[in-house]
């Protein structure tokens, strides 16, 4: 489903309910429906038996036949089921599948005002004002497509971003011995640089560089309590280039310089 397909047609809201319970959604002629879980999650089992987990959100395709929503066992949970047209008639809708949100607070408010117009509808004997109606009721039902589609997509970026991340802080783990940059890890990962330093940090808890040193000293650490190498030879095989600036940061991290580290080792 994409921002193109929405931009081409005109959602028009028909009803929304309220579930506790279990229920098959079994598609209306003409219509979608969308899940907007409000409490707990839900178990979607699709036409075809597979079974989904949903903690936000389902869209059903009037095409793709029932669905059978279910409840995880010994658990409660609040949702609604939106019944909604498309306008042209006929026009490409392929939305069907679990959605993500992160505005959930903003769409549990439209879903709200959605059930206090249903239940108090306008009269019918003022056509101003039941237009008035129809048109908040279309207006909260665009804006809550929009949220589920946007975000939906965004957590899809986040989600590959995360995977791209653990894949680099593996590829750190294996050559961090070598000289890497920010620039050469954020295109290894296919990310721009600024976007791979603020994902890494989020994911690791401290920047590109600062874990770099931290697994070297710790790697050197390793060295010296197997009693392998000197200090300078322990430079050179975790990444620094420079023994002075290995001594530093030994220092910064430890609180000890290497041979006082080596020395400490050997009185044990």
């Amino acid at each position: 489903m994409s921002f193109q397909q929405l931009n081409t047609i005109i959602p028009v809201f028909k009803k929304i309910e309220m579930f506790h319970d279990p229920c098959q959604i079994v598609p209306d002629p003409g219509y979608e429906k969308l899940i907007i879980i409000r409490k707990g999650y839900l178990l979607i089992i699709t036409n075809t038996g597979e079974s989904k987990p949903v903690s936000h959100g389902y869209a059903c395709h009037s095409s793709k036949g029932p669905v059978t929503v279910q409840l995880p066992s010994g658990r409660q949970a609040e949702y609604v089921v939106i019944t909604y047209g498309i306008v042209p008639v006929n026009t490409s809708w392929n939305w069907d599948g679990p959605l993500r949100l992160l505005s959930g607070i903003k769409v549990q408010y439209m879903v709200d005002a959605l059930l206090q117009l249903q239940t108090s509808p306008a009269s019918d004997e003022d056509e101003d004002e039941s237009h008035a109606s129809r048109f908040r009721s279309r207006m909260m039902l665009e804006r809550i497509l929009y949220f589920f589609m946007y975000e939906s997509r965004i957590s899809d970026d986040l989600h590959s971003a995360d995977a791209r991340i653990e894949k680099s802080v593996q590829y750190i783990e294996e050559h961090y011995m070598l000289r890497l940059t920010l620039t050469m890890l954020a295109e290894r990962a296919s990310l721009s640089p600024g976007h791979f330093s603020v994902r890494f940090k989020e994911r690791m808890g401290m920047t590109v560089s600062h874990y770099l040193k931290q697994l070297r000293i710790e790697k050197a650490k390793e060295l010296f309590e197997l009693d392998r190498m000197s200090p300078k030879q322990a430079a050179q095989s975790v990444g620094f280039a420079d023994y002075f600036h290995f001594s530093r940061t030994f220092k910064n991290v430890t609180g000890k310089s290497p041979v006082e580290y080596i020395r400490d080792l050997k009185r044990i």
